[in-house]
């Protein structure tokens, strides 16, 4: 077992050393999926605890031997995000797991990060002060990710917590495993924003206000950054028919 602990958090030590066998049987699920999102509360902390998926062999060497795990990226990267003045839920641990000289399972552990809603509960439905929360959102992407060389690359509807304040809204983003830290230009800036899967008009507000505040053509922000969406979702629709495709071809064969 491999762990790295926030020294923050040293508390907390005893607990993340049984994370492996106490996860699956304690803490109250939130989220279970691929991955699997549980709820803990220890010394008076609330914490949340991702358990990654088994990784494929490839991934077993890679993860134990060549390249960090998931949940090591996640915590390295929560670390880096908040020196650099971004939001996400603090981290706490990582725990990688070995068998056999194989990488087996990890576990990411960060504060329970409360929040009002995400960015899924507003896109496409009707939702109190809509425009004025998507202008935030691009303002906070622009001043906290994209200024500080932060480049999600899974920056989707649920990855974006938002939370009411009184002088407007704060946002905070997690499921960060996926991350770079480089220069964010401008055009690479906008088009991070195709990937919440929105409408031409709720579009237009984040694309006016992105070039707003990098003192670019409105209009050509908008005309982009939908040209930019077209194509990340003819992207992601090959990719879900050809996986339609070869379930299909499977069944066909009886396998």
């Amino acid at each position: 077992m491999r762990i790295v602990l926030n020294p923050k958090y040293k508390s907390l030590e005893s607990f993340v050393k049984n994370l492996p066998e106490n996860f699956e049987n304690t803490g109250e699920s939130i989220y279970k999926g691929r991955n699997e999102i549980k709820v803990f509360h220890c010394n008076g902390i609330k914490l949340n605890v991702k358990s990654f998926k088994i990784p494929h062999l490839i991934n077993k060497i890679a993860y134990a031997w060549i390249r960090g795990s998931k949940a090591k990226h996640s915590f390295e990267y929560a670390m880096k995000m908040i020196r650099l003045g971004a939001d996400t839920p603090e981290p706490v641990a990582c725990v990688e797991t070995l068998k056999n000289g194989l990488f087996n399972r990890s576990y990411y552990v960060s504060i329970h990060h409360e929040y009002d809603f995400t960015i899924r509960d507003l896109i496409g439905f009707e939702f109190p002060d809509k425009d004025n929360i998507l202008k935030y959102f691009a303002e906070y992407t622009y001043q906290k990710l994209h200024k500080n060389s932060i480049h999600h690359l899974d920056y989707s509807r649920g990855n974006i917590l938002i939370s009411k304040k009184e002088d407007g809204y704060g946002f905070s983003v997690v499921d960060i495993n996926r991350m770079k830290f480089e220069k964010m230009p401008y055009l690479k800036g906008l088009k991070n924003f195709s990937q919440i899967w929105a409408s031409e008009e709720e579009l237009e507000v984040v694309a006016r206000e992105y070039a707003k505040l990098n003192d670019k053509d409105e209009e050509e922000a908008v005309r982009l950054l939908i040209q930019f969406d077209k194509e990340h979702k003819a992207k992601i629709n090959k990719k879900l028919a050809l996986k339609a495709k070869l379930r299909n071809s499977k069944k066909s064969n009886g396998q």
